[in-house]
């Protein structure tokens, strides 16, 4: 799993795309790595302590680059603390929140996003 996930990602590295800023749900630290008709890879980058606003998330692969430890906000005003350690993967569902570092250090992730009937959500 590990070799598929370090290859995964030196795909990505190597893909002309990397230089493509892009930022899902308005979130300034985050870079396309890929985006084609088949994939969506992004990079995320959320400083210590920030927060992110209130937005819809589409299902997707995370993989931890960095450990974590975050809330999330969902919009029914519930919230979930949450710790993920470098090298995790896990599936997120589509849903709608905003999250919080709790953490002094950056978190940091890959998200890849498979779209739908050829479209990416928005």
């Amino acid at each position: 799993m590990k070799a598929m996930i370090a290859g995964m990602l030196m795909i990505c590295v190597a893909s002309d795309a990397l230089a493509q800023a892009h930022s899902p749900a308005g979130l300034q630290g985050a870079i396309s790595l890929i985006a084609n008709k088949f994939v969506q890879v992004f990079r995320i980058s959320i400083p210590p302590h920030a927060r992110t606003p209130m937005h819809e998330v589409t299902p997707r692969v995370v993989v931890w680059l960095s450990d974590a430890h975050f809330v999330d906000h969902f919009a029914d005003g519930t919230t979930r603390e949450e710790r993920r350690r470098a090298g995790d993967a896990e599936w997120v569902s589509a849903r709608r929140h905003a999250g919080e570092n709790l953490a002094d250090t950056p978190m940091e992730f890959i998200a890849v996003v498979i779209p739908t009937a050829g479209r990416y959500p928005h």
